[in-house]
């Protein structure tokens, strides 16, 4: 079979077309290269200007999605602390070419994150009305060991408030608690309430959970819930407007669950 000749012009065309070009016929390859500026008063917001040569079209990776087309100067937004990835691609009319360059976050925007924005909204009061508002058990199991049952009359108006600057306080409003750690057990005694105590806050939790909080202190100087939780690490498994779950201890400890309800 033989092809006309204007048939077999057209075929070299389209071949010639779809042949990357390293800056031949089509023009020069570009050059990819951009600058990182914090945007001030913004926090972990950044201004990505390319200096690229020879660019007439942009592609970006934040290292947290997908590349997308953009122009010569983007803003990114790093919600959570960690190294990102910042990548360009830079085109021309005669290929395209990259460039990458690191981010470093020091620290998760907190008033941006819809786990921790619901924890400091209210405070938290333990569920009386659950049938359920403590069990114990493993990560696994957290019922395994203790199915639950009604609250001790000083555990109902204990309350916990959670502030932006990362300061808790309980307040027993006169009696705590003793737990299994405490003599006599399982009694109220002493008031175990502190104020404005530091802790921390992180998105995401090891094992079960969609974030996670730590006081520093050591138990029972300091708790959430009970006196004789594992640790002081806690994960919070559901949070709502109204309504959170917390689990002490990780997820190789004997841990305790609590609900609360917003006061």
């Amino acid at each position: 079979m033989k092809f006309k000749p204007f048939t077999v012009l057209a075929l070299v065309l389209v071949v010639a077309g779809c042949t990357p070009d390293k800056g031949g016929s089509l023009g020069t390859k570009p050059t990819a290269s951009f600058t990182v500026t914090p945007v001030a008063g913004k926090a972990n917001t950044y201004l990505l200007q390319s200096t690229s040569k020879n660019a007439i079209a942009y592609q970006w990776s934040t290292g947290i999605g997908n590349f997308e087309k953009g122009k010569d100067t983007v803003t990114a937004y790093f919600p959570t602390k960690g190294v990102y990835n910042v990548v360009l691609r830079a085109f021309g009319r005669g290929g395209y070419d990259t460039a990458a360059q690191t981010v470093t976050i020091a620290a998760d925007d907190l008033l941006n994150i819809p786990q921790f924005k619901l924890l400091i909204a209210n405070s938290w009061k333990l569920d009386a009305s659950a049938a359920d508002p403590i069990i114990v058990g493993t990560d696994g199991n957290p019922a395994a060991y203790f199915g639950g049952g009604a609250l001790a009359d000083c555990q109902k108006d204990d309350v916990y408030t959670f502030t932006a600057d990362l300061k808790l306080t309980y307040n027993a409003h006169g009696a705590t608690f003793n737990a299994g750690n405490i003599a006599p057990n399982y009694t109220c005694g002493t008031d175990r309430s502190y104020t404005n105590y530091a802790y921390t806050f992180a998105p995401g939790a090891t094992g079960a959970g969609v974030a996670s909080i730590t006081i520093a202190g050591a138990v029972p100087d300091h708790f959430i819930g009970v006196t004789d939780v594992s640790s002081n690490h806690y994960r919070i498994i559901s949070i709502s407007a109204g309504a959170m779950v917390l689990r002490s201890g990780t997820s190789s400890e004997t841990v305790h669950q609590f609900k609360f309800i917003a006061q």
